[in-house]
């Protein structure tokens, strides 16, 4: 039986939604897939400036962080900090508040899972989870500040993050170097107790079920924002926050709720360090994790799915430069410079996206005003 036109029309109607889809989903891969590739290529004239083999130098990494299970679990263990603070800072871009305070919430979740970890005597699994409330409790904390200055306030947000994270850097090495070190010439706390621990999957590597955790965290935020409510009006507040708030949406709940939600997902990220691999709160231990979410972020375009990419391969860079540095005269500080081209390429492609939007709206409004003034 012949199909109606409508049913004709519906059908055209649905392949071009599907193609638009399409064209969106291979862009957001090949605008990625090309700053690495360029970030390559200038990491390869760097090599070869240093006297080194770039191909030979960039083997070695690749062999360094996927050769053989011993590597692959470092390179996985690298990883496992990154899936969270990816997450972390991509949710907030998503919802359209910029959290790059990320790293100063993940110290003061380490700090609080490791002062509950040895204070706390408490079956294994109630032992973890209260660590893990406490780290995500005490992220959210330190992250309510810039909400609430930016929501109640309009205070910028990256201004309070940027002098957010020092300040988290200095107190939490206050507390692990005075009132709460343990004896000893190293600034730490205690111990904490083996119920508290996150359970290594082998003896080689610290990679703990804190990866585990960081994956079922990754699936359950690409539910949120893709299959609830709740999760539209996060984006929606993200994308356009005045026609958020015409549609009856409260943008400040939204705002001051993202960024709860993504410091509690930064408190995590210090957690599992704590739990899983340092088992105590160090001062400085992180390299600048938080940092390299922002990267994640950037590279996974803020999807949940992207940051288990991006933090692999970011894993993988920070992994395998370790072995470059031992096998090459080439240090881990190119992995450093590669991740920074690699931000700077894509910032510059989000900046003009952005420019050539706002004189495509600009354009919209003027020809709407000729129209207007010539049927005056």
């Amino acid at each position: 039986m012949a199909r109606s036109r409508a049913q004709l029309s519906d059908i055209g109607e649905s392949r071009v939604a599907w193609a638009g889809h399409l064209r969106h989903l291979a862009m957001g891969i090949l605008k990625p897939s090309a700053a690495v590739g360029l970030a390559l290529l200038i990491g390869a004239g760097v090599i070869w400036a240093m006297g080194e083999d770039p191909i030979f130098a960039y083997q070695t990494l690749f062999n360094g962080a996927f050769k053989g299970a011993g590597n692959f679990v470092a390179t996985l263990q690298y990883t496992t900090p990154l899936l969270f603070t990816g997450l972390a800072v991509s949710f907030a871009f998503r919802a359209g508040v910029a959290n790059i305070g990320v790293e100063g919430q993940m110290l003061f979740g380490a700090l609080a899972a490791g002062i509950v970890g040895y204070t706390i005597s408490a079956p294994h699994f109630l032992h973890v989870a209260l660590a893990m409330i406490a780290a995500a409790v005490a992220g959210a904390v330190w992250a309510f500040i810039p909400a609430i200055l930016r929501a109640r306030l309009g205070v910028n947000e990256l201004v309070v993050c940027l002098m957010l994270n020092p300040i988290a850097l200095l107190l939490t090495g206050y507390f692990s170097s005075y009132p709460l070190k343990a004896p000893g010439p190293t600034n730490k706390t205690y111990d904490i107790l083996a119920s508290a621990q996150l359970q290594q999957f082998t003896n080689s590597a610290q990679l703990n079920t804190g990866f585990i955790l960081a994956l079922v965290l990754l699936a359950v935020f690409w539910v949120i924002e893709n299959r609830t409510g709740k999760g539209y009006e996060w984006k929606l507040v993200g994308q356009n926050p005045l026609f958020a708030r015409y549609g009856g949406i409260g943008v400040q709940k939204s705002i001051i709720g993202a960024f709860l939600v993504s410091g509690m997902v930064a408190g995590l990220a210090g957690a599992e360090q704590v739990l899983g691999v340092y088992r105590a709160f160090y001062n400085g231990f992180s390299p600048g994790y938080g940092f390299d979410g922002i990267a994640v972020a950037m590279l996974a375009k803020n999807s949940p799915i992207g940051v288990a990419f991006a933090a692999l391969l970011l894993g993988a860079l920070n992994s395998g430069g370790i072995v470059m540095q031992m096998m090459t005269s080439v240090t881990r500080d190119l992995v450093k410079m590669l991740e920074a081209v690699i931000i700077l390429l894509l910032a510059a492609d989000f900046a003009i996206t952005s420019f050539k939007a706002r004189r495509k709206v600009a354009k919209a409004g003027t020809a709407g005003k000729s129209i207007g003034g010539g049927q005056a």
